[in-house]
């Protein structure tokens, strides 16, 4: 079914393209709206106050939901529509958009939309149809917490920036992970990795216990896994905690937490990266927990540092909104 809707894309963008013509000579048929979600984009960072940007937020929130309806938006370079975050799945089925909004200091909201495509064939002879499936994405973040084991909804969404997805290394397992950022408050940062899968109507859900996680990690005591739905890292506000995949690795690698002092264990904005490193294996439809992988001189395989895929000749500071 994959191959029948990269075909039946590849059809499309051939008969409205010439064939000595360049990439950048084609004009997709929403453009115009990409240039008003540019200007946009601006005021969600630079408005003077907090009226000006949730206003730009309304109409950029809408726009962008035009554009995606637009079955050809999933091959679209968003790159410069500022604090916009795209992630796509290695086989382009779908994408995650999300962003978030700075009201005051400290205080952030999030927003996203997801993006999914499947081929339907009507009838035995029916002629193949790519079925473009938009839902947004509400955050619930106030009232979901740090809960690591509930399942979530669109309706009911932990709000965050996603920088990356990656998927299971076998084919047949559908479901995936999402790396965020939330800026959450003003003296302390969280990172999330979180799990999703699409239903069969192109719907999401998240929070599937794939991840077995020590919950004694940073103890002297005996390891004790936990199926979890997502994990939550919370840190200091002024540092920068590494989570990526490592493809050298074939793992997702995050820096260890610690706190600054050790009884100030429960308090989370004091904890920072101690130069160790652990990291998440997959293992059996399971992504499993692995303490101090051994990165020493190997500059190689070092978590990598997130940038979106579409950050290409931005500054950081417009995908995520720096403190003052």
């Amino acid at each position: 079914m994959v191959l029948i809707r990269y075909f039946l894309i590849l059809i499309i963008l051939v008969s409205v393209l010439d064939t000595k013509a360049k990439e950048s000579d084609f004009q997709f048929s929403f453009e115009s709206k990409v240039d008003t979600l540019e200007m946009l984009s601006d005021s969600l960072i630079y408005a003077p106050n907090d009226f000006r940007k949730i206003y730009a937020n309304i109409n950029y929130k809408r726009i962008l939901k035009e554009v995606l309806s637009d079955s050809m938006s999933i091959i679209y370079n968003f790159s410069r529509v500022k604090n916009l975050s795209v992630v796509t799945s290695t086989n382009n089925q779908f994408r995650v958009y999300t962003w978030t909004l700075l009201l005051g200091k400290d205080e952030y909201d999030y927003f996203g939309f997801t993006q999914y495509q499947r081929t339907i064939k009507k009838g035995l002879f029916g002629s193949p149809k790519i079925e473009n499936v938009i839902f947004e994405l509400t955050n619930r973040s106030s009232s979901i917490g740090n809960d690591e084991l509930v399942n979530l909804s669109t309706e009911n969404w932990l709000g965050c920036v996603y920088y990356n997805v990656v998927p299971a290394p076998k084919k047949k397992d559908k479901t995936f992970l999402l790396l965020g950022w939330d800026g959450y408050a003003y003296s302390s940062t969280k990172k999330l990795i979180e799990t999703v899968k699409f239903n069969n109507k192109g719907k999401p859900s998240f929070g599937h216990k794939i991840i077995k996680y020590d919950i004694t990690h940073g103890t002297k005591a005996e390891p004790k896994f936990q199926n979890k739905s997502r994990i939550i890292f919370e840190y200091n506000g002024n540092v920068t905690m590494h989570c990526n995949y490592n493809p050298n690795l074939n793992m997702i690698v995050f820096d260890h937490l610690a706190p600054s002092n050790p009884t100030l264990a429960s308090v989370k904005r004091v904890y920072a990266p101690d130069f160790t490193y652990d990291a998440l294996l997959y293992q059996k439809k399971f992504w499993t927990y692995q303490k101090d992988i051994d990165v020493r001189n190997k500059t190689d395989v070092k978590a990598i540092k997130w940038r979106p895929k579409d950050i290409q000749n931005r500054k950081l500071e417009t995908i995520i909104p720096m403190r003052n």
